[in-house]
């Protein structure tokens, strides 16, 4: 039997890692690697990276076309930051794209979200859409997050566990195993790092860890990697 691997939800670097699935975020229009069992992706628009909404427009297109492939399994990392300097009305019309594309392709959902968990919130509510939305790089308070997690949501942890002051903390301490997942965004080490960090911090062994985190990628994929 194989041993059960990492799951590595969202990085950006060309990661080939014998001991881990990775899910790659791509920019629309990059290249990306034929399949070889470990390697699938994430493709969508960045709010960092909005021009017009003509060229958002044409770039949606190339979303559409990039999630054709099997492995290109996830739509994101797209979602709202009110930190930055660009139009939030574009920002919204942008993201909402992008929900309405998960749910033609089923493809979960993958969110960069920045002061904007109200608004997101919102839009869940409003469309409840029938895809996993999972909140990558999540730090954020426990209010939020039990508000969140009642409503379907799921949240991926990186290297904001390493911080002792973080929200994430005590959010990851709070969620339940069915919720969470992990990734090395920003981090350029392993991601056996850091459930090493998250299951001291949960207080479970990161054998028990690594089954758990395999069992939701398995849920919320379970057609496509059914097919391989």
């Amino acid at each position: 039997m194989n041993p059960i691997p990492f799951i590595d939800i969202h990085t950006h670097p060309n990661r080939i890692e014998t001991d881990t699935i990775i899910v790659q975020n791509i920019f629309p229009g990059e290249g990306f690697a034929a399949f070889t069992g470990r390697n699938f992706y994430s493709v969508g628009l960045h709010p960092w990276h909005l021009k017009s909404p003509d060229e958002n427009n044409e770039m949606l297109r190339v979303v559409e076309e990039a999630l054709d492939f099997d492995h290109v399994c996830f739509v994101g990392e797209c979602g709202l930051d009110k930190k930055i300097d660009v139009d939030f009305e574009e920002q919204k019309r942008v993201f909402m794209a992008h929900i309405l594309i998960t749910e033609e392709f089923k493809r979960p959902l993958i969110i960069h979200c920045v002061k904007a968990y109200n608004e997101v919130f919102e839009l869940n509510q409003k469309l409840h859409p029938e895809m996993p939305w999972i909140l990558h790089g999540y730090n954020s308070n426990v209010q939020t997050t039990q508000q969140l997690a009642r409503h379907g949501f799921m949240f991926s942890f990186g290297k904001s566990l390493f911080n002792e002051n973080s929200k994430s903390i005590e959010s990851l301490k709070y969620l339940p195993m069915e919720k969470i997942f992990f990734e090395t965004d920003e981090y350029d080490r392993e991601v056996d790092i850091i459930y090493t960090k998250a299951a001291e911090l949960k207080n479970v062994s990161p054998d028990i860890l690594k089954i758990e985190v395999w069992n939701n990628f398995n849920r919320i994929e379970s057609s496509l990697i059914s097919r391989f």
